[in-house]
């Protein structure tokens, strides 16, 4: 059993989610804290979040120690932060991933499973040194559709996480879970390869299918991703893709 547990979370809406089960599964002998990366909001959290949040920059040592010190399982949930080699090797570190494993490893997996047609889905799996490729404890699918964008899909990734998470949430807590290994390396998606899509070349020819396909991985609700640069004044020109299914 795990008796001192760490959430750290870049999203605060998914994070009181599973504040909710991990308080309901727990037991007076179990512990919980939970802790944000320093680029995210700290009043933001507080709406959402009634426990008490550390700020810790994963970057430090000292934040390292003070983990390591503490706890004996980190529960990661849409950290934006690497988890370092030595917090991995000491501590029980499990990451619920918004992508299926070892398919969407990495950076904005709804993105690339549109854009590459690739299948998406949810994943919970331990943290090694690698990036979202430890043994895996437990992944489902989520289901796609042809007029799905970003941001749609990720409102039906996160509903799926959290359903994966309450339905293994006990086992993880009391370390009763069973782990499998992935079956290949699968792909892996970076930061610098979400940025190079962004960038639509104005000059380049596809076919209207793949152009839509790549609207529709860059259109997430207000967020200003997809842009071509104005030929006569070098400034970005955001675009973004408005889709509404016939109710026929």
């Amino acid at each position: 059993m795990f008796y001192n547990i760490l959430v750290i979370s870049d999203n605060a809406f998914l994070c009181s989610k599973l504040e909710g089960i991990v308080t309901e599964k727990i037991n007076a002998e179990q512990k919980i804290a939970f802790s944000i990366s320093p680029s995210s909001e700290l009043e933001a959290f507080r709406k959402f979040i009634s426990s008490e949040i550390l700020v810790l920059d994963l970057k430090k040592e000292e934040n390292i120690d003070y983990i390591i010190e503490n706890y004996d399982l980190v529960l990661s949930i849409h950290c934006k932060q690497f988890f370092p080699e030595k917090l991995v090797n000491h501590v029980k570190c499990i990451n619920i991933h918004p992508g299926y494993n070892p398919i969407n490893r990495g950076w904005y997996p709804q993105v690339f499973s549109i854009y590459h047609d690739l299948p998406i889905g949810v994943t919970i799996h331990e943290i090694d040194t690698e990036l979202d490729h430890g043994p895996i404890i437990d992944r489902e699918f989520v289901e796609k559709k042809i007029y799905d964008t970003s941001g749609t899909l990720y409102d039906k990734i996160l509903e799926k996480e959290i359903e994966l998470f309450s339905r293994n949430a006990e086992n993880i807590l009391t370390n009763t879970y069973t782990t499998f290994s992935p079956e290949n390396e699968g792909h892996v998606f970076l930061k610098k390869d979400f940025n190079n899509l962004c960038r639509i070349d104005l000059q380049e020819e596809t076919t209207a299918g793949k152009f839509i396909d790549k609207l529709r991985a860059l259109s997430h609700k207000d967020f200003k991703n997809a842009y071509f640069i104005d030929p006569e004044n070098g400034k970005k020109i955001f675009i973004s893709l408005q889709i509404e299914s016939s109710e026929e």
